[in-house]
């Protein structure tokens, strides 16, 4: 798990800026796909789906990052990774995070940017359109949501409740997930769709952990909500306890799960792990 000291100085707010606006783009882009509901998903070559509004955000996004810091390198779920990988500053984007969520007609779908420098996440946006949320954070600056009404509402983690309440994955339900949670005294259980979706619900204080105890998601679902969640206190590791590795990005696979919410509920949710 990082650790993140305060910074006094504001910093990053021409990235926030720039991502924030980026992700609101492609949020129009996605939604106007989506109302037309008249889109083909397709398959790649690792057999997730993909569909025109993946393409066409991932372009929107990948080239206004290149254009406002085109010394920054950037990795997308939807582009091959031509970048040096050594640089200090990376932008990892998931152009359309929960793409069965988008072909389902859920709404449990967003648009990921996040930056890491040093191998650090520090700026992250998500934005869900379906739901007309958006969630962003700056290390050591907080975080905030921005509703219907264009508002930034500062975020602020909240106690868990008692009994937890566990998000988990709803296409992706880790094998024996509901026997391991059957361990604790007591919990809720609701299965959402997207990474980022899920942070930003924990962030909103509407859950208090997500437990993922097995592959299945990338570098690219990790940086922005991770960002975000720790701008504001929260705690984002692999499901052992461990930092996302976001040291070699030709390599996006995290095999190592993910364990995200409120710090005081880590240790209990590491020794699920364990079991």
């Amino acid at each position: 798990m990082h650790t993140h000291p305060v910074d006094e100085a504001p910093r990053y707010a021409a990235e926030l800026a720039v991502a924030l606006d980026l992700a609101a783009q492609a949020a129009e882009l996605i939604m106007a796909v989506y109302n037309t509901g008249d889109f083909s998903v397709d398959r790649k070559a690792d057999g997730s789906p993909v569909t025109v509004a993946d393409q066409g955000a991932n372009d929107l996004i990948v080239a206004g990052l290149r254009a406002a810091f085109p010394d920054d390198a950037v990795l997308s779920e939807e582009a091959p990774f031509t970048d040096d990988p050594t640089g200090r500053r990376l932008w990892m984007v998931d152009p359309l995070d929960g793409t069965r969520d988008f072909a389902g007609k859920t709404g449990d779908f967003a648009a990921m940017i996040g930056l890491c420098v040093d191998q650090v996440p520090v700026v992250g946006v998500v934005a869900a359109p379906a739901l007309q949320r958006t969630w962003a954070g700056v290390l050591g600056h907080g975080a905030f949501e921005i509703g219907p009404d264009g508002v930034r509402r500062p975020l602020t983690l909240a106690p868990p409740a008692v009994p937890p309440r566990v998000l988990a994955s709803r296409n992706h339900p880790p094998p024996g997930l509901v026997a391991i949670l059957d361990q604790l005294d007591g919990h809720s259980l609701m299965r959402r769709g997207s990474v980022g979706l899920k942070i930003g619900l924990i962030a909103a204080g509407e859950a208090d952990v997500y437990f993922h105890p097995s592959p299945g998601t990338s570098l690219w679902d990790c940086c922005a909500p991770e960002a975000i969640l720790c701008a504001m206190g929260g705690a984002f590791s692999t499901a052992d306890g461990a930092p996302v590795a976001y040291g070699a990005p030709q390599h996006t696979a995290n095999p190592r799960g993910l364990l995200a919410g409120h710090p005081a509920l880590f240790q209990q949710f590491l020794a699920l792990s364990a079991t």
